[in-house]
């Protein structure tokens, strides 16, 4: 059967884990005990013995709430069509996977390699057939371990999700063939570096595997394949931007297109559910520009893949597939004054030089008030029925008003249970000040500070040699830990927004401050909800944004250039040696980062 483990659900439930557990731990333990086997509306979904994962139970854990609750609104939630892999056809593949001690040393493409030689179970690839019969759109296969999506640790980018384009005149035998192949990849990333560091440094052991298969929510709009919108939601909000919105209001971050974006650091509108026409960058037109969405992802039936399209380039060819286009998407003219925006239908078909098209969802945020209320109804559910803030992965479909949910699950947050008050610093030496966005913590005499020169990365093309380099240093650390200095989005995808580091090259960070050079190109975003910020959050990561140049904000750059530092393996990238200490409180949305001491630096760092 697939019910959940045990000892897990002990380690679920305990108070070291969640602070909050002695108030809603009743709720809490009826939502880690909840099998969907119980349940005969889901229980035909599952294939095999064992557990189907944390992400596959909290899934159908929040429809089943959905389906039960009286809320008119909620009708319209939805999930897409599934199939549900338990772990015993994981264990089944791990039998056949010789001196597997030794393949873990190897290099992740050996250890795939092994996996994907292995054979699924018959009963596996039969239901893999079954359901490809009756699902011709395309598909993605996504992780589902036992220890995904528990409590405190969502794994949340360890693993691994693959998309299928699952159509065209391909035969049932091709189809089934590339989805069993998936299925042992992802069972292989098990047992990849990144995988093995994060449960490391949570002290977890060998985790185990389980599969989700979904229809990709979405729609064919000629050669593309895309749901209208997704994004993420959460229902509660710890870093809040200004004090018109409460932690309970609700939050989500919203994108055109497939909902891949969302939870990267790329560009995406972030809404408070209470007041959506509400914007962390401000109303000033080059601002928002610069903020908006301009790429979305797609599956493309002429690659037959996952791809991202310049909005620019395509809007003329799926215009006539959204009868609310304008309200998504706007003209962006750059002027004298910052620039201003144009709404689509009334721009013509002609994008003048030097102008862009930006998804800002101005129009859909004023008039759009029955989907904000229904997904702040949505996550104050499941809120209430996990006992602890939720967190949700969604397509929105506006045509048909429908919401399609393809993930949903607990949400940990560290900084519920502190208790910050931000000491006298009159005789202290402040050097990076924030007044937004910032967590909620203290972290005092840390030894290192690592610094990414902004100048230098601005010229630099390999960017993911800077990367590397903070990635040696943190391997150097140790017992010891460091605070993080670098420029934009520090974990962003595109390098050229920030440092493109990995989650095993901050394990022993402390805090990270994103430094926002405007004329450089390089600003932090407000991306909580990304799979950086979950990390952030679990990991009792310090957070805070500085802005060159913003009232409120310290940059001392002079500090930097003064002071003695060691240099890391990559000319860019400083270490100082000291005494740091940082202070965060999300209440006055005030962070601080204060260099006490000082030291010669030390060596071998490269």
């Amino acid at each position: 059967m697939a019910r959940i483990d045990d000892n897990l659900l002990e380690d679920q439930l305990s108070g070291k884990q969640n602070p909050a557990c002695g108030e809603t731990g009743s709720v809490t333990e009826r939502y880690f005990r909840w099998d969907p086997l119980d349940d005969p509306d889901f229980a035909h979904l599952i294939v095999g013995t064992g557990s189907i994962g944390g992400k596959g139970r909290s899934l159908l854990f929040a429809m089943a709430k959905i389906r039960d609750s009286d809320v008119e609104t909620l009708k319209k939630v939805i999930f897409p069509p599934s199939l549900f892999i338990a772990t015993d056809s994981f264990d089944y593949v791990l039998n056949q996977i010789p001196d597997l001690e030794e393949l873990k040393k190897e290099d992740p493409e050996v250890i795939e390699y092994a996996f994907v030689q292995a054979k699924l179970p018959t009963e596996v690839s039969a239901a893999v057939r079954s359901f490809l019969e009756k699902v011709t759109d395309p598909i993605v296969v996504r992780s589902s371990s036992v220890l995904e999506d528990s409590l405190k640790y969502s794994f949340a980018g360890k693993y691994l999700s693959t998309f299928e384009f699952n159509g065209g005149d391909s035969p049932l035998e091709e189809r089934a063939a590339l989805v069993e192949q998936d299925i042992k990849k992802i069972y292989a990333r098990t047992f990849f570096p990144v995988a093995i560091a994060y449960r490391q440094k949570h002290g977890l052991g060998d985790d185990r595997m389980g599969i989700i298969i979904m229809r990709v929510a979405g729609k064919w709009r000629g050669r593309y394949y895309y749901p209208t919108m997704a994004g993420v939601g959460f229902s509660r909000y710890y870093r809040r931007w200004t004090t018109r919105i409460k932690s309970e209001d609700g939050i989500i971050r919203l994108v055109f297109g497939m909902g891949t974006t969302s939870t990267k650091r790329g560009y995406a509108r972030t809404f408070a559910l209470t007041i959506p026409t509400l914007r962390p960058e401000g109303q000033n037109p080059f601002n928002i520009m610069r903020h908006a969405q301009e790429h979305f992802q797609v599956i493309d039936c002429e690659q037959k893949s996952l791809v991202t399209v310049d909005v620019k380039r395509i809007w003329k060819d799926i215009f006539p597939f959204h009868s609310c286009f304008p309200e998504y998407a706007q003209i962006y003219s750059p002027d004298e004054e910052g620039g201003y925006f144009t709404p689509m239908s009334r721009h013509g078909s002609v994008i003048a030089k030097g102008e862009k098209v930006c998804f800002t969802f101005e129009e859909f945020a004023g008039r759009s008030k029955h989907f904000f209320d229904r997904m702040k109804k949505l996550l104050a559910l499941l809120d209430r029925e996990m006992g602890l803030p939720a967190d949700v992965e969604f397509a929105y479909h506006p045509s048909e008003d429908l919401v399609e949910i393809v993930q949903a699950r607990p949400l940990w947050f560290s900084e519920q249970a502190s208790d910050v008050s931000i000491p006298d610093l009159t005789h202290r030496n402040v050097v990076l000040k924030a007044d937004r966005m910032v967590t909620h913590g203290i972290k005092e005499n840390i030894p290192y500070l690592v610094y990414v020169d902004h100048h230098i990365y601005a010229q630099e093309t390999r960017f993911h040699d800077v990367a590397r380099a903070i990635g040696t240093i943190n391997d150097a650390m140790k017992g010891s830990r460091f605070i993080l200095v670098a420029p934009g989005r520090v974990g962003s995808s595109n390098p050229l927004l920030g440092v493109p580091v990995q989650y095993n090259e901050i394990t022993r960070c402390s805090c990270i401050v994103e430094v926002g050079f405007p004329k450089e190109g390089y600003m932090p975003e407000l991306s909580f909800g990304t799979h950086f910020f979950t990390d952030l959050e679990i990991d009792g990561i310090l957070y805070m944004p500085v802005y060159e140049g913003a009232k409120n904000n310290i940059f001392d750059e002079a500090f930097f250039d003064s002071f003695p530092y060691a240099l890391g393996s990559h000319v860019g990238v400083r270490i100082y040696s000291g005494s740091f200490s940082v202070y965060t409180d999300g209440n006055t949305n005030t962070g601080v980062v204060v260099a006490d001491r000082v030291d010669e630096p030390e060596q071998g760092w490269d």
